[in-house]
This record gives C-alpha cells, structure tokens and sequence, in this order.
C-alpha cells in the first residue's frame, strides 16, 4: 500500500495520469485548518489538467481539451465549462500552492469532471414535479403577483413537454392547494420516481438580484451554501444516497436555465431543504428567477417567458439523462 502511494504521489507530481478501475487516483491529502486538502494542482495533474495562475485576478485555471475549470484563491464560487458552482470551502493559499478540500474535489467538483455513477444509473420514465408554495402558503409576493400561482403554471408548462417527450409525469399538486414539506418527497418517493424537481421563484431585497440558481442537497460534513461555514452538519440523510446524481442534474438544469431562457447564472448551490432531505431518488430545487426584479417579474409572469423556462428545464433533464445513459437519444427523436 505505501510502495503504491509514493508512486500515485510521484507520478501526480509529474502530472502523468493514474486510473484505477475507471477512477483517477486522487494525490494524498494534507491536514489544513483542522481539514483534510488535496495540493490543487497535483490533484489537477491527475486530471489531466494543466494549471494556470493569474495573479492579478488570484485566478486558478485548470484546462485540458474538454474541461475549463476556473477558481479563485479564497472563493466559494468555481466556474465549470462556464457554469457557477459553489464549493463548500474556499480556494486556499498555502505557499508553494494552493489547496481544495477534499470534500468538494470528491463530491462537488469531481463528478461534474469525470461523472462515473456510483452504481448503474436507473434509467429515468417517472418525474415528480412539485410546484412550490400553495393554498394558504403564496410564497415570495410582490405586489399582485404571488410566487404559487406561477410556479403551478411553471410546473404544468413543464409537465406538457415532458409528456410530449415520453415520460412518466406526477405532479404534488395540480390546483392551488397546500401541501407540508414532508408530503412533497413523500409523493416522490410513494410513485418510485426516477427524479424530483421542486420549482420556485426568487426574491431579495435588492431589486437589482437577478437570475437562476438550483440546489442540491447539502453534501454530508459540509455547510450549505449560504449558511456559515462553520455551520458544518454532520448527518447521512436519505437524499445523501443520490447525491452524486442530484449534483449533475443540477448543473444540467443551471447550465439549460442559461444558456436557453437566458437568465444570468447564480450558479448551483447547496441546501438541506426539506424537499430534499428525505428523497430516494435524484433531486433539486429550481429558482427559476426573481419575483423581487420588477424587469424579471415581468417575464415571470409572461407565458411566453415561461415556456422558455420550461423547454431549458426539459432540456437540462434530458441532458442529465444522456449523461446517466449513454448512447440514448432524446425520447422525443425516438
């Protein structure tokens, strides 16, 4: 075991590539701050990547011909193939380098690089849909317009093309009615469904914020993301098990959300709502916008707009499918 460690290291340090069973080899941890830390740029190497650092912008680049993955020292925030993803440690300069926590290199950035299942991927027919809010709980107001009537509008608009593509459709509620937290999950998981999608709109108190963010559930032994750091939870959950997978469908819902509807990117974050916490299946929660921007809440409320944001989620979902199913097509080219 050591004699394969000082070669794993060696060869890490000379930036050749070591796979063991279809996973790269990652380079041995260092204790940091009470943390364990892979040196960033061993850890690259073993990826692949080539490592560039602007120092005027405190920019790490990792590339190679696949991959752009940029980080800034003493940042949460990475940019993956020019989509936001927040780690749940920041970027830290420890001379002669730099170093990334394990947990996110593992758990965050590792599988959005080399996305390999942790075991085979379900193949995805039954979607659960659950629009946010309802009944005596209207979600985000501003002014007449209330965030439950236009996440049910959202969820139906969805719903019709992911029909139209082939698959399996519940909704966790389909009329202004209330639902607890609990019941959302609970109807996921009573229909055995493939994925889970809670589906919000924004709001904050400048009315300049603006734009999309998805989460996924908090990665056990970390803080969520806009928690304090120190805020660390250390409690294995049922939605833990899919964690992986909830990830890469968030990324391909962001990535979808801005590239198709347009929307600036807040990037993929990390929560333990509880519409994630108790799910036996991938899933996420969409924040499809902002009710609180009046030039945004317009396009919220306009049909058109919401179709958009329909067709980027439908898309996101089935580019997570193909990832997790390689060599299938788009169901509705089938």
């Amino acid at each position: 075991m050591e004699m394969l460690r000082a070669v794993r290291r060696w060869l890490a340090g000379a930036g050749i590539l070591l796979v063991l069973e279809g996973v790269f080899a990652a380079p041995d941890p260092v204790t940091h701050l009470g943390r364990q830390w892979y040196d960033l740029e061993r850890w690259g190497a073993a990826r692949q990547l080539t490592t560039r650092w602007t120092p005027q912008t405190r920019v790490l680049t990792l590339t190679n011909r696949t991959t752009r993955l940029a980080l800034a020292v003493d940042s949460q925030q990475a940019v993956v193939n020019g989509i936001k993803v927040w780690l749940t440690q920041p970027i830290t300069a420890r001379p002669p380098g730099w170093l990334i926590s394990v947990l996110d290199a593992d758990r965050v950035l590792g599988p959005l690089l080399q996305p390999v299942p942790p075991r085979p991927a379900r193949p995805v027919h039954t979607i659960v849909l659950d629009a946010g809010h309802g009944g005596r709980d209207p979600g985000h107001q501003t002014g007449a317009r209330e965030e439950k009537r236009y996440t049910l509008l959202l969820a139906q608009q969805v719903r019709a093309k992911l029909r139209a593509a082939g698959y399996r459709v519940v909704m966790t509620r389909t009329r202004d009615t209330f639902l607890e937290l609990p019941e959302r999950p609970a109807v996921a998981n009573r229909e055995k469904a493939d994925l889970f999608l809670s589906l919000h709109f924004n709001a904050a108190p400048d009315p300049a914020i603006r734009g999309a963010e998805v989460f996924c559930l908090t990665p056990n032994g970390a803080a969520s993301t806009h928690a304090p750091r120190s805020e660390v939870l250390n409690q294995s959950l049922p939605g833990h098990r899919d964690g992986t997978r909830s990830l890469l469908l968030a990324w391909q819902v962001q990535k979808a959300l801005v590239e198709r509807a347009g929307l600036t990117d807040r990037g993929v974050k990390h929560a333990r709502f509880a519409v994630l916490r108790d799910l036996t299946m991938p899933g996420i929660l969409v924040e499809a916008g902002f009710l609180s921007s009046p030039e945004e809440a317009r396009l919220i409320a306009d049909p058109k707009f919401r179709d958009r944001l329909a067709a980027a989620i439908v898309e996101g979902i089935e580019r997570y499918r193909r990832w997790m199913e390689p060599g299938a097509q788009t169901r509705s080219n089938r």
